[in-house]
């Protein structure tokens, strides 16, 4: 078979199956955006618990020069009473773990933070590393005993303030887990639902073409051959279902997290970014040719039994 009869097969059982391919565009479309958007959360969750530490549950805050803590009126802390705050968190047994983080650290971090919007940018160039306390992290073996570390540390001469960071990122953890979940939750059945539809675009267009691929076998055509405008309906569905769904990705990019979240929310947690938009729409690409190409040819050998 010449790629001229090939296309000419194409086009035939697109013109014949228009609705049928238009309805499994717009399947791929939803559920591709949707696997996309629950892959960015998924780097949008690993992000800040890199950022913040996935198990960090006190903060401690010591002196700095710009504290105004009454506990810290005496100026910024002394590296005896860092020393001294260091072994308490060490000798005690509730401690399962704890990270000294500098005041320049901290300024990097923040940086990192701010630096995602013109806003924060503008904020951030009056700082300086002083503006930032040094703290210790540090993670409990019992969560629940958190009060009495707490109380313990907070009154150390050279403590400022000691922070449950399990207040502020729980919330957040559990809307960006949710949200994923239910994203690829819906992306599930959808694919599934996409899968159905090309088992059912190849066993119609099967039977609306059994004339043509009773000829086809009759003058000796091989099985791809037979297979193969079958084949390329489904990619051409694939990639036009792809190119939408990226399209969809991108908006999301622009408008919800860099135009919205980075905007108003850049102190919460480093935003994903256009490198991992992109990343998702690789996989997108390459998830919604498996998804329509590899059913059709294990359909299309039972539908047309070549």
């Amino acid at each position: 078979m010449s790629f001229t009869q090939v296309m000419s097969e194409l086009g035939t059982g697109i013109r014949r199956n228009i609705s049928m391919t238009v309805s499994l565009i717009v399947t791929l479309v939803v559920s591709l955006s949707l696997v996309g958007i629950g892959l960015l959360l998924q780097t949008q969750i690993d992000r800040t618990e890199q950022y913040w530490g996935d198990r960090l549950q006190i903060e401690v805050q010591l002196c700095s020069p710009n504290s105004l803590e009454g506990t810290c009126i005496d100026g910024e802390v002394t590296e005896a009473q860092q020393a001294q705050v260091e072994k308490v968190i060490a000798d005690s047994n509730q401690v399962e773990s704890f990270e000294y983080q500098s005041s320049p650290e901290a300024y990097d971090r923040a940086e990192e933070i701010f630096g995602q919007n013109n806003t924060g940018r503008r904020l951030f160039a009056a700082l300086t590393p002083q503006s930032f306390p040094a703290s210790f992290f540090v993670t409990l073996t019992d969560p629940t005993e958190i009060d009495t570390l707490a109380s313990e540390l907070q009154g150390l001469p050279g403590v400022a303030e000691v922070k449950d960071l399990r207040e502020f990122l729980d919330p957040l953890y559990e809307v960006l887990a949710n949200m994923r979940w239910v994203a690829l939750g819906f992306a599930g059945v959808l694919m599934l639902a996409a899968v159905l539809q090309v088992a059912n675009t190849i066993r119609l267009a099967a039977f609306a073409r059994r004339r043509e691929i009773g000829i086809m076998r009759l003058v000796g055509a091989s099985s791809w051959h037979i297979q193969l405008p079958f084949v390329l309906e489904s990619l051409i569905a694939a990639v036009i279902g792809a190119a939408v769904a990226c399209g969809v990705l991108a908006a999301f990019m622009a408008f919800l997290v860099q135009g919205y979240l980075t905007e108003r929310l850049s102190q919460v947690t480093p935003w994903v970014d256009w490198s991992d938009a992109v990343a998702a729409g690789a996989v997108t690409v390459v998830f919604a040719i498996a998804v329509a190409v590899i059913p059709t040819l294990v359909l299309t050998r039972k539908y047309l039994n070549v």
